[in-house]
């Protein structure tokens, strides 16, 4: 091989072992990175990425790929060099962040006796409670938003319930997830949005039962509605209320520390289940994800 040849060869060599060392540094710094972080403070994190639109994931205090790709999205939405890791400034500046734009939406949680869930509700943007037959309803016409408990017997199965969620009004699902106790679906009608998550709860010496809520937003939403969805679903508890997520302002910004495992408290229903067979059937009156009608707001 001439001299040249060799040269290349080993310009060519040195820049893999480089690469290879960077990408193996930039691993082990992440891996060491997520060690370092308490649960607490990964809670805190994920919270306000959600609010900032950066993070869609649950909270759940554990460091993993969402979240460090979502602290990437941060950086480099404020013009930061992308690490997947906060300096104190950057975190300082997304807990202030998150907690400015949850606090706009008024985001708290919502203990609801009739549906038997507790889960967070932007109570800054709409109206209410009302109370329906399965629960409660939140609305706001000027808002393009609509939020809903859910509360019905086992007279349909829970995969026969998702079935017709996914088909009600021609949906276009984005996201589908079933699971043998519980289903989460995201979809779109037109350009409005809408969103159920349902659990199957077997409450103390009473029947089985179908708990959860559903969200509605108009086809004039704005960007930072995207938050809802994943704020809810992290603060979303069908059986007892643990008060950490939506409960208090603890999760982000410098409030004092939540408890992150407090004792559960079951939710006492103050009411009995309704059937949901009409619904299923299309008939009656029901809640709006479950409506054929069109809801003209949200159109």
């Amino acid at each position: 091989m001439s001299t040249c040849g060799r040269t290349v060869s080993s310009i060519q060599n040195a820049a893999s072992a480089i690469l290879i060392t960077a990408t193996i540094a930039t691993l082990y710094a992440g891996s060491a990175f997520a060690q370092s972080q308490t649960v607490s403070q990964v809670r805190k994190q994920q919270e306000a990425l959600i609010w900032t639109t950066d993070y869609e994931g649950l909270v759940d205090g554990k460091a993993g790929e969402g979240t460090l790709g979502a602290i990437g999205k941060f950086q480099a939405r404020i013009g930061h060099p992308v690490t997947g890791q906060l300096t104190s400034a950057e975190e300082d500046q997304l807990l202030r962040d998150g907690r400015a734009r949850r606090t706009q939406a008024g985001f708290r949680q919502f203990t609801d006796n009739d549906a038997g869930v507790s889960v967070g509700i932007p109570l800054g943007l709409v109206q209410g409670p009302v109370e329906t037959k399965w629960g409660n309803q939140w609305y706001s016409r000027s808002n393009g938003l609509l939020v809903e408990t859910l509360r019905f017997g086992t007279e349909v199965s829970l995969k026969d319930l998702f079935d017709r969620f996914l088909t009600v009004n021609n949906r276009k699902v984005s996201y589908q997830r079933f699971e043998n106790s519980w289903f989460v679906i995201a979809a779109f009608e037109g350009k409005a949005a809408v969103y159920v998550r349902a659990d199957v709860v077997a409450p103390p010496n009473q029947p089985s039962e179908i708990r959860g809520f559903s969200i509605w937003m108009s086809k004039d939403r704005p960007a930072e509605y995207q938050a809802i969805p994943p704020a809810m679903l992290s603060s979303f508890r069908s059986n007892t209320d643990r008060k950490n997520d939506a409960s208090s302002n603890a999760t982000v910004g410098s409030a004092p520390p939540t408890v992150v495992n407090p004792p559960p408290v079951v939710i006492q229903a103050n009411r009995s289940a309704v059937s949901v067979l009409d619904c299923y059937k299309g008939l009656g009156d029901c809640p709006a994800a479950m409506t054929p009608a069109p809801v003209a707001a949200f159109r």
